[in-house]
């Protein structure tokens, strides 16, 4: 299938997906924010699919944002804005909602709705040339509770504050610093160990992954253990149940690496 504005590329257990507008500093358009979530139940359907990278094209940037150019036809009415607004919520939400794990490697520019979308991996790695910014206020521009929550969750109630009330941007460090980004690479060099990163993930279980997603998901929702259904805590049950499981084990037991099959 060809996605308008993206390069979508399978070498299993890899798909990698760039943000294929590096002239505009891959900012995002109407059109691309609709079309993540079908590239999503692409990934999700495919079994031979582990790890899912996200990048931008070029070096400038993963992504500046939303495209601007777009809103005088996008967001030029109430209620445009407010299709315009679901279509990123419905985006961000088929990212965060992928079963299987997602890796923002971050060159450059990662701004507004670039930021947001970054916001939605499981892992953000970056070069030690990212900047990382929110200036929504510096074009009379608004974001979503859907958005600002996961912004709060990643770097604080202080730290939101100081992005959205300054616009400015952060360096590389800082977001280290924050727990942002989980690992800071060499310029030239975050590609490579962005993959690296993505081949160990996918050698791990499969079956143990989509159920520390859920639960890790079920924690952010429900506040703590405690307001989890109890058919969601007892669904770790079936992992200890699984292929993966017993293969996990008997894999210690003969001294050698686990061939995990997902199931």
């Amino acid at each position: 299938m060809i996605h308008k504005g993206f390069a979508l590329d399978i070498d299993s257990p890899i798909a990698t997906i760039t943000i294929n507008r590096p002239s505009q500093l891959n900012a995002i358009t109407s059109e691309m924010w609709q079309q993540i979530p079908q590239i999503a139940t692409e990934l999700q359907s495919n079994d031979s699919v582990r790890v899912v990278i996200f990048q931008g094209a070029g070096t400038k940037a993963f992504s500046a944002g939303a495209d601007i150019n777009d809103f005088d036809t996008t967001r030029s009415t109430p209620q445009l804005a407010q299709e315009y607004r679901q279509n990123v919520d419905e985006a961000c939400d088929a990212i965060s909602s992928l079963t299987k794990p997602t890796v923002a490697a971050i060159e450059g520019y990662c701004l507004g709705g670039g930021f947001e979308l970054a916001l939605c991996m499981d892992i953000r790695v970056s070069s030690d040339t990212a900047k990382f910014g929110l200036p929504a206020a510096k074009r009379g521009i608004a974001i979503s509770h859907h958005h600002l929550e996961k912004l709060i969750q990643v770097v604080g109630h202080n730290e939101a504050n100081y992005l959205l009330l300054t616009g400015r941007s952060i360096d590389a460090n800082r977001a280290l610093s924050l727990g942002l980004v989980s690992t800071i690479t060499e310029h030239g060099k975050l590609y490579d160990a962005t993959a690296a990163l993505a081949i160990e993930i996918a050698e791990l279980s499969p079956v143990s992954h989509r159920f520390h997603k859920q639960a890790l998901s079920d924690l952010k929702r429900y506040g703590g253990v405690r307001g989890i259904p109890k058919d969601s805590l007892q669904a770790i049950d079936a992992t200890e149940a699984s292929n993966d499981f017993i293969e996990g084990v008997i894999s210690f037991k003969e001294k050698r690496d686990a061939h995990f099959t997902g199931n």
